[in-house]
């Protein structure tokens, strides 16, 4: 072997060992860095698991871990069912109640009927058609609907009965709370099967509702100001605008409801009663 080979060899041999002593190194480092945290984990008293699933909770990352392979305590959050939605609601309407009762000076007899719960069509069988399934889910949701616009009506009434001059922004309040009730109320009202026409006109009463709660809400903030004592200031002005302007959107619903029921009617019959307190 000339000088040259053997020069080239030695080097060869030298740079594989090289090579397999720094992968030695580096595996080495690594046990000794994570026996090293582990141990002080112990000493000082950490939770590894717990501050592991800390971790991935806050990158997201747990949302795509399947339920049954995640830790404890880190399962999805379970959609509420339509029974505690309704128990929801009842404690609400009982909560306004109350809160209109105690605006009146003298008790009051409680005359306006609950919101009842919405109640699911019954199953489909094999002898019962589409059509009327269609029927009488239409003919629910608008009775629903009916009973949400005269209760809200009714608790408006006797809410402005317990007006005074010193009570204009709980008032206010309360007004905007009814409002927000109803259209949380049809927004929650069972829709399985029900006639698209129903439910785009349920939509528009859901909203009109939501907007006269944000004019309540606007107006007890507008009272809350000192410039809410002298009359005729921008803020008021503009709070009158809109408020007429929400109750001539009043009027056009009640013509819009008017031939949404004539709709119905023809297609799928008698029954659909006129709005009460729109």
């Amino acid at each position: 072997m000339s000088k040259t080979q053997s020069a080239k060899t030695c080097v060869e041999v030298t740079c594989h060992g090289r090579w397999g002593l720094s992968t030695l190194e580096v595996i080495g480092s690594l046990i000794a860095l994570l026996c090293g945290i582990w141990l002080g984990a112990v000493y000082l008293g950490v939770d590894i698991r717990h501050e592991a699933q800390v971790a991935l909770a806050e990158s997201e990352l747990i949302e795509k871990i399947p339920d049954e392979w995640r830790p404890a305590g880190q399962t999805k959050a379970t959609q509420p069912t339509a029974a505690e939605v309704a128990e929801k609601a009842q404690l609400e309407l009982a909560a306004l109640r109350h809160e209109i009762t105690s605006l009146r000076t003298s008790s009051l007899t409680e005359s306006a009927p609950a919101i009842q719960p919405a109640t699911n069509t019954p199953p489909a069988t094999a002898t019962v058609s589409t059509e009327s399934l269609a029927k009488a889910a239409t003919l629910e949701y608008w009775s629903q609907l009916n009973t949400v616009l005269a209760d809200q009506s009714s608790m408006q009434r006797e809410a402005e009965q317990a007006a005074t001059a010193g009570n204009a922004i709980r008032l206010a309040e309360v007004k905007s709370r009814i409002r927000r009730f109803a259209a949380s109320a049809i927004k929650n009202l069972s829709t399985t099967n029900v006639d698209p026409i129903a439910l785009a006109f349920g939509k528009e009463l859901a909203n009109w509702h939501a907007q006269g709660a944000d004019l309540y809400d606007e107006a007890a903030r507008i009272w809350e100001t000192s410039a809410a004592t002298n009359i005729g200031t921008p803020a008021t002005r503009s709070w009158e605008q809109a408020q007429l302007q929400h109750q001539n959107e009043s009027q056009l619903l009640e013509s819009r409801s008017a031939g949404v029921r004539d709709g119905l009617t023809r297609r799928f019959g008698e029954g659909f009663a006129p709005f009460v307190g729109l």
